[in-house]
């Protein structure tokens, strides 16, 4: 493929019927390779993607780019456009997307029965079929197991146009990308790195903007302090001549040699003044110039605490029926301080698992923390009504944690039904009041962006209760658990790390 680029400059963007910007002066020169987007929720991500593939367009500035662009969107509601003649083409190319992607023949018929996976699977591998200059994915590996995200990753890899990535998987983005755009409420920086190492750069640049503004700041601090000090000291020589309460101090400081000179007293001390509040001046503008990022508090606190018993579950061998499937397992324990990742494919079993469990715990449930992949809208209707009904200062606590994990509270408020992944969260908040024994949580970091997976990942290291979580994001799981239960073929294999 033939050098590929997009540049925007100086790009704005408003919805319709929106008072604030989605995007402020964005300036972004991006070519050949993967370049990761990061950032909070509704800081302009996706926006940047519709923009620079050409859905949407841009009320100020522009932007350009080598030829034909595509977006893949998160959702797999319908097929791909020209899905057809991606599978009845019979090319080299073809056929090696469709290998590396392992879809088969018949996928376009069936489209209605394929799971989010292979749907996602096939997406993507009619995006890159079309040959774009740039190709945009938003949230590519959501609901993705490690198979399905492995074969995705090895067909990205294949794409040598310009690549627009938003992602939470962070492992993925440092596997891919060569750059990194970090989106904050004011600006856009590009890092040409990957997502691990430009937020580093990020915070150590940060980090040396405080500390030279702190300098500055002490340094106007001191300057202000003596160019007031010397014009007392000016204005108290003047009151002295006008007085004639002249010293012998002031006539060997001033070089006093006569009645006539008492003008030049006046001048030289007035001149000492003006200079040290000119120099107090500067130093004040040098402060002002240097600013950064204000970083807000972000972190929540999971108050659990370790069981007064010894056991949260402790069951013996056996096995779960799955229609015409069963489910094999052995003793399971979990003990006070158990901190387990459950492992497997999409369709192993694992929510069938965790329900099954659930109905074996030794745990009371005032003191569990449970929060499944897919809630009802019964169920977000009563969680929102439970919310509620708490005092306000409760309902404070409670908003203030929905707001760290990336939702706004007056919008989850005013909701008629929260979606799935504000329930999510608030589920979360409400339970952090219980202090838990027992959290469990089936793919917690699907609909949460980067900041919010990483306040939820360093509250869960530092909470010192039983964990048990699904998750295909292989990064989270590794920094919050220590053991392992994993289904294949139709059986509980337990690992201890």
């Amino acid at each position: 493929m033939h050098q590929t680029f997009l540049r925007f400059s100086n790009v704005s963007y408003t919805y319709p019927g929106s008072t604030n910007h989605a995007v402020t002066a964005v300036s972004l020169n991006l070519d050949s390779g993967w370049t990761a987007f990061a950032g909070a929720n509704g800081c302009g991500k996706t926006t940047v993607l519709k923009l620079g593939t050409g859905l949407l367009s841009p009320d100020t500035g522009s932007i350009i780019s080598s030829g034909i662009s595509v977006y893949c969107a998160q959702r797999t509601d319908h097929p791909p456009g020209n899905l057809n003649e991606f599978l009845f083409d019979w090319s080299k190319d073809s056929i090696k997307l469709r290998d590396i992607l392992q879809i088969e023949d018949d996928w376009a018929v069936r489209w209605n029965t394929l799971s989010h996976g292979e749907r996602k699977r096939l997406q993507i591998a009619v995006a890159i079929w079309t040959r774009p200059s740039v190709l945009a994915l938003d949230e590519p590996f959501n609901h993705l197991d490690v198979h399905g995200r492995t074969l995705l990753i090895k067909s990205m890899k294949e794409y040598r146009g310009c690549g627009l990535l938003v992602s939470h998987d962070r492992r993925a983005m440092d596997e891919l990308c060569s750059s990194c755009v970090l989106f904050f409420p004011e600006e856009v920086q590009i890092y040409r790195t990957g997502y691990t190492s430009a937020v580093k750069a990020d915070n150590q640049k940060r980090e040396l903007l405080v500390k030279h503004r702190r300098e500055a700041e002490e340094k106007y601090i001191r300057l202000k302090h003596d160019a007031r000090k010397k014009m007392i000291n000016a204005r108290t020589i003047q009151a002295r001549i006008a007085g004639h309460n002249f010293t012998f101090k002031d006539i060997c400081k001033y070089n006093y040699d006569g009645e006539s000179q008492y003008h030049s007293i006046v001048q030289k001390a007035g001149q000492i003044s003006r200079t040290a509040t000119a120099r107090a001046a500067r130093a004040r503008d040098h402060m002002e110039s240097i600013t950064y990022r204000k970083v807000h508090n972000s972190g929540i606190v999971l108050a659990g605490e370790g069981s007064t018993r010894n056991y949260l579950l402790d069951i013996q061998p056996g096995e779960i029926k799955m229609g015409s499937r069963a489910i094999r397992y052995p003793g399971l324990l979990i003990r006070s301080e158990s901190r387990i990742a459950l492992a497997g494919r999409n369709g192993s079993g694992k929510t069938t698992l965790l329900n099954h469990i659930r109905a074996e715990l030794n745990c009371p449930e005032d003191k569990l923390i449970w929060i499944p992949q897919e809630i009802t809208a019964e169920e977000s209707t009563l969680c929102l009504s439970d919310a509620k009904k708490l005092s306000s200062e409760e309902l404070g606590q409670v908003m203030i944690i929905v707001r760290r994990l990336g939702s706004d509270p007056e919008r989850v408020l005013n909701s008629a039904v929260p979606s799935p992944g504000e329930s999510r969260k608030l589920l979360l908040a409400l339970g952090l009041a219980k202090a838990p024994w027992l959290v469990v949580m089936d793919e917690p970091t699907n609909h949460m962006d980067l900041p919010s997976v990483e306040c939820l990942e360093k509250a869960l290291n530092d909470y010192t209760g039983a964990l048990l979580l699904i998750s295909h994001d292989r990064e989270f799981l590794s920094s919050t658990t220590s053991s392992q239960w994993e289904i294949r073929d139709g059986e509980l294999f337990v690992t201890c790390c």
